[in-house]
């Protein structure tokens, strides 16, 4: 007999109303992944709008049934460059590194054809 463990993997059915949830919460990730994507690449022009403007503050006063204001904030920071850091000192690195659980649910969806 072997020293080898055998995985067991346990297959149980989710029904089709809990498929379809999940089903729909993956599309809802999908659409909000793509939605960021498209807000970054649409938020250089409203940067530049405000540099055109030479304003910090846009006030929502002509349009209909909105108030409101956009303003722009542009803030300096100071982040710890993490992969320098491994390159340059990969023992002390090491030592700083602790464990951690993650949990995350990966779905992938492909239209059928009819």
């Amino acid at each position: 007999m072997s020293n080898q463990k055998k995985v067991i993997r346990l297959i149980k059915k989710a029904n089709k109303q809990e498929q379809l949830n999940l089903a729909n919460w993956g599309k809802s990730v999908e659409q909000v992944r793509e939605q960021k994507k498209q807000n970054d690449l649409i938020k250089p022009t409203h940067v530049e709008l405000f540099e055109r403007l030479k304003t910090n503050l846009i006030i929502f006063d002509k349009l209909d049934n909105v108030e409101g204001f956009a303003q722009l904030i542009k803030r300096k920071l100071m982040r710890f460059d993490v992969a320098k850091f491994k390159e340059l000192n990969p023992e002390e690195y090491t030592k700083y590194l602790v464990p951690m659980d993650t949990t995350e649910i990966k779905i992938k969806l492909q239209s059928r054809g009819n």
